[in-house]
C-alpha cells in the first residue's frame, strides 16, 4: 500500500489559531499582512499543516493580549498551552512573557462606591463634640 506524501496535520493546533485570530476578529488576509506573511502561510496554520516561527508566534501572541483575545485571568496559561501546541524548539521567554501582560493590564483601583442622592462630604455638616463636660 502506498503512503502518502503529505504530513500529518495538527487538528488541535489549527483549531487554537483559528480561534485566537477570530477573537482577534481579523481576517486571514488581515492577520497575515499584520504578521508579514502571506495568507496562505495563515490558512496552513490553522489546517495544522505548519508552525509559525518563534517570532512570528510573539508577536501574535502580543496582538492577542492587545485585543483582549485570551481568557481573563488565564492568559499566561492559554499563552503557555499555544507555545507547546506551536512545537517551538525555543523555550517561551517567560520574562517576555511577564513584562508583555504586566503592561498590558495595569492593576485596578479599587473606589468606593457612593449612591448618586448621597451628600457630597463638603455638603456634611461639621462633625459636633459630643454633649456633656469638656475638660481641657
Amino acid at each position: 500500500m502506498k503512503r502518502s506524501t503529505y504530513g500529518e496535520r495538527d487538528y488541535a493546533f489549527g483549531q487554537r489559531m483559528f480561534t485566537l485570530r477570530t477573537s482577534i476578529k481579523l481576517t486571514q488576509a488581515a492577520l497575515a499582512e499584520r504578521l508579514g506573511v502571506s495568507r496562505q502561510t495563515v490558512v496552513e496554520w490553522e489546517a495544522g499543516s505548519s508552525y509559525p516561527t518563534a517570532e512570528r508566534l510573539q508577536q501574535l501572541i502580543a496582538l492577542g493580549v492587545r485585543t483582549s483575545a485570551f481568557p481573563a485571568g488565564r492568559e499566561a496559561e492559554e499563552i503557555r498551552a499555544l507555545w507547546k501546541a506551536a512545537r517551538q524548539k525555543a523555550l517561551l521567554d517567560e520574562a517576555w512573557l511577564a513584562s508583555l501582560l504586566d503592561r498590558t493590564h495595569p492593576a485596578l483601583t479599587l473606589l468606593h462606591l457612593v449612591p448618586l442622592d448621597a451628600p457630597r462630604p463638603s455638603e456634611l455638616p461639621a462633625a459636633q463634640p459630643p454633649p456633656g463636660p469638656q475638660l481641657d
